[in-house]
């Protein structure tokens, strides 16, 4: 689509989560831009691991598959100690792994994906300013180019440009000393799963690659302060394994490599005006848990269908309001999660060495803790809130806010407020549980196959007759029995895959009444 479109949306920043949310707001059936100021797309590694969760989002939109043919499953994620880890095969999902993916393939994939779908991805596009009103947002681009928008995204990293230019504060501090990253190869260890060890001079962990190499992750206090602008080599390398875990692994044919020094940072609001962060440019983290890829992935599965709904005009007036009342909660429990970790490995006084050693050796390996575990660290334990006004702070001195074309939002008003929602269902807020529907013709559906075109769906046990005109953004399957889990009569699941509504009334009159009820709250009236 030719820009500028002022009723578009304009991405800003073409890692995985600018391209993940491109592909959402473009299968929204929004105009969408992405501008990135690299001149194509990354050769470097950087994130390599996509969890449970960030795999489960993929399969809604039928990407999974894409990704488990490039990428390797590994059952376990080290914590620290030789041996300590999570064994997330205890995860209720599809997906009972983490898959080790070079970041350079996820954007590959995802920017296919992107463009498949109509999103434009324009490289060597550098933006060098920024304002907004009540109407539109205006980027100024190096070359003079002024591009406008209905709403911006920033999904420009750690040093974000947009969150910078709009004064937007993002309060934390440096995480102490550098971590080498490196892809290569390690000849004396076997790579058929995730590899951690721990000693007083430093950590290492270990994530094999489907190649034979694998991602190293090498925090060596004796070059902890080492400039990040400074060389990685193969004999520091070897120096350094030899160091932490008494030998060096045989490291070979190193292929990337860099210095990576961490910082505990969040925005205090995902929203200013007409404009959104996420990713990196919301939040960061240490890299321990490997949570950062994932959870900007998650910001963009998110954001991108409300909007889509925005732009689409269909969007109650509260509903991007609540991108910033769910997803704020779940970065500042990353942040406390990684926090947590990355203390926890890297303490060196006696005290705190020994409580590593109890965590690790002796309260992680109970059962009711490793499912915690695997359950948090997967992301499939988030969930979001059943009754909030969803009424995101908004910065002083940003503008109201108005519909893409300059009509007035109706005010903020959330799910528990509504007066046709009524109390919230216990599953409101919750993951869609894995399950397996069996259709009156007794064929076999699996709930992600309902959610590829990125529409509401009501489940409902209520046999073959279907509700009629309901809005074309709703997909309703009937079915006879679920297998797997326990769902209610009838729930209403976000494109998202999160319940947005559930009903455990029997008579089926009053529940089609309730659900379309809620469908309205959610999505508006029918069309005529």
């Amino acid at each position: 689509m030719a820009w500028p479109r002022p009723d578009g949306v304009i991405i800003v920043g073409a890692g995985p989560t600018g391209l993940a949310l491109a592909g959402e707001i473009a299968l929204a059936g929004a105009p969408c831009l992405v501008l990135e100021r690299r001149t194509g797309l990354r050769t470097d590694s950087r994130a390599a691991c996509l969890h449970a969760r960030s795999m489960e989002l993929l399969d809604l939109r039928g990407q999974a598959e894409r990704f488990t043919e490039v990428g390797f499953p590994v059952p376990s994620f080290p914590l620290g100690l030789r041996g300590a880890a999570i064994d997330l095969r205890r995860l209720d999902s599809d997906f009972p792994y983490i898959l080790d993916v070079p970041q350079s393939r996820i954007e590959e994939l995802l920017a296919a994906r992107a463009r498949e779908l109509g999103a434009e991805i324009r490289w060597s596009s550098t933006v060098t300013g920024i304002e907004q009103d009540d109407q539109e947002v205006r980027l100024t681009l190096a070359d003079g180019t002024v591009e406008r928008a209905a709403y911006v995204v920033a999904c420009d990293g750690i040093r974000s440009f947009v969150r910078e230019s709009l004064s937007i504060p993002f309060p934390g501090a440096a995480n102490p000393g550098s971590v080498i990253l490196a892809d290569l190869h390690l000849d004396g260890l076997a790579m058929t799963d995730a590899y951690g060890d721990l000693s007083q001079r430093g950590m290492l962990l270990v994530f094999p690659y489907r190649d034979g190499s694998c991602r190293l992750v090498l925090y060596d206090y004796a070059r902890a302060e080492a400039p990040v602008t400074e060389p990685v080599t193969l004999a520091e390398i070897s120096a350094g394994l030899t160091r932490i875990a008494g030998q060096d692994f045989g490291p070979r044919d190193m292929y990337w490599s860099g210095r990576y020094r961490s910082e505990s940072r969040q925005v205090p609001g995902y929203r200013a005006g007409r404009v959104f962060l996420a990713g990196d440019a919301a939040h960061t983290h240490s890299p321990a848990g490997a949570q950062g890829l994932n959870t900007g992935l998650q910001d963009a599965m998110n954001l991108g269908w409300k909007l889509g709904a925005a732009v689409a005009g269909w969007a109650p007036g509260w509903l991007l309001d609540t991108y910033h009342a769910e997803r704020h909660p779940v970065g500042a429990a990353v942040l406390a999660l990684t926090g947590r970790q990355f203390r926890l490995n890297t303490a060196r006084s006696r005290p705190r060495r020994v409580l590593r050693w109890t965590a690790h050796r002796v309260i992680g390996p109970l059962p009711p803790v490793q499912s915690w575990l695997a359950r948090h660290y997967s992301g499939t334990s988030i969930r979001y809130p059943r009754a909030a006004s969803h009424a995101a702070p908004m910065l002083a001195g940003q503008p109201a806010v108005t519909g893409p074309a300059g009509r007035a939002q109706p005010a903020a008003a959330g799910p528990a407020h509504s007066a046709v929602a009524g109390r919230p269902h216990p599953l409101a807020g919750a993951r869609l549980p894995r399950a397996r529907l069996i259709a009156g013709d007794g064929s076999v559906v699996r709930p992600a196959q309902m959610f590829h075109d990125g529409r509401f769906v009501l489940l409902d046990a209520a046999g073959p007759a279907a509700m009629t005109d309901l809005p074309a953004q709703v997909t309703v399957l009937r079915y006879q029995r679920c297998e797997g889990a326990r769902l209610p009569a009838a729930v209403l699941v976000r494109p998202d895959g999160y319940i947005a509504w559930a009903c455990d009334e029997r008579d089926r009159t009053a529940r089609e009444q309730a659900a379309r009820a809620a469908i309205s709250h959610w999505c508006g009236p029918a069309a005529d």
